[in-house]
């Protein structure tokens, strides 16, 4: 995948507070981009509004020549429309799911043979294999991470969007 992101957006917190981002950037399949500045300076409330999860108060998102959001002419994307998968800063996993199932939430259609191989691929690589039935609450803080990233990987998504990706690194 060889596709183009452009992000030009502002969102408003307060009247003192606006979070502008204007960005155009070339995306090739399995490069890795960051965005980052200073704590507070918008990063997460970039990724959101990128992934369809926050509305911008104005401005134009576009990535593969396909138009995400355009607030002039009322386009919004639905988030499971774009193709994104997302790595929340928290994680939020799914406390009443065992780590197979958190993995697995995204994968509704697919045949369960079809689940359960990308599931056990995703824990496999990701070093978790063994977790497969254990409660969020009984993992670290890496651990919980890395389940969070296979749930959000597990789709097979054109973007993967990870916020503060390496808060929580352990071995």
């Amino acid at each position: 995948m060889n596709a183009e992101l452009s992000l030009n957006i502002a969102r408003r917190y307060s009247r003192d507070i606006v979070i502008e981002v204007g960005l155009t950037h070339p995306l090739d399949r399995f490069e890795a981009t960051a965005l980052v500045g200073a704590s507070g300076s918008g990063k997460t409330t970039a990724l959101r509004i990128l992934a369809g999860l926050d509305r911008p108060d104005r401005g134009t998102i576009e990535f593969g020549g396909e138009t995400w959001c355009d607030t002039a002419r009322g386009v919004h994307l639905a988030p499971q429309r774009r193709g994104v998968g997302f790595l929340f800063q928290d994680y939020a996993l799914f406390p009443h799911l065992d780590v197979a199932a958190n993995v697995a939430f995204g994968l509704r259609g697919l045949s369960l043979a079809v689940r359960n191989q990308r599931v056990s691929q995703l824990l496999s690589l990701l070093k978790l294999e063994g977790f497969e039935r254990r409660s969020p609450r009984e993992l670290s803080g890496g651990e919980q991470q890395r389940v969070a990233l296979a749930r959000a990987a597990a789709p097979r998504p054109r973007l993967l969007l990870l916020d503060e990706p390496l808060s929580a690194l352990d071995t």
